[in-house]
């Protein structure tokens, strides 16, 4: 009896085994990712630039947020909308580097971009700044954005 059931036992695991075997291996399987999915025909650009703080010497604290977002201006509509947003916290000094990632699709021929760029220190404003951008044929000029005290 004993061996019947140890018998019957091994049966049905390998029919369970053999089953989802066949099930993961089947041609109609779908497999689902979290992460968002990425056209092949989308190009990452990148804007390089400089922040610098022309009110004279500002020394950062741990709290400032230094906050920039990539604007474009449709020049048909006028719309102005965000296409990239960056924010670097622990400041050291300035001037303050920055690198800016975007879609290339997201930009127009025509569109005008800008930068700006604010300061925030305590979850207030301390400065602002705004740069247009000058197109190349490959992207974007190097950016140079003065901050001013508010």
């Amino acid at each position: 009896m004993r061996r019947l059931l140890l018998f019957l036992l091994t049966i049905a695991l390998l029919v369970v085994l053999t089953s989802c075997a066949s099930t993961a291996s089947s041609s109609t399987t779908q497999q689902f990712s979290l992460s968002r999915s990425t056209d092949s025909s989308s190009e990452v650009g990148m804007i390089f630039g400089n922040v610098v703080y022309s009110a004279g010497f500002y020394f950062p604290t741990t709290s400032d947020i230094l906050d920039i977002s990539l604007l474009k201006t449709d020049p048909t509509t006028g719309l102005v909308s965000e296409i990239s947003h960056q924010r670097i916290r622990n400041l050291l000094k300035f001037p303050i580097q920055f690198t800016v990632r975007y879609d290339k699709a997201d930009i127009g021929e025509t569109d005008s971009c800008t930068l700006i760029v604010t300061l925030l220190a305590d979850d207030e404003i301390k400065a602002q700044g705004i740069a247009l951008l000058q197109r190349r044929d490959e992207g974007f000029a190097e950016a140079m954005v003065s901050v001013m005290a508010i």
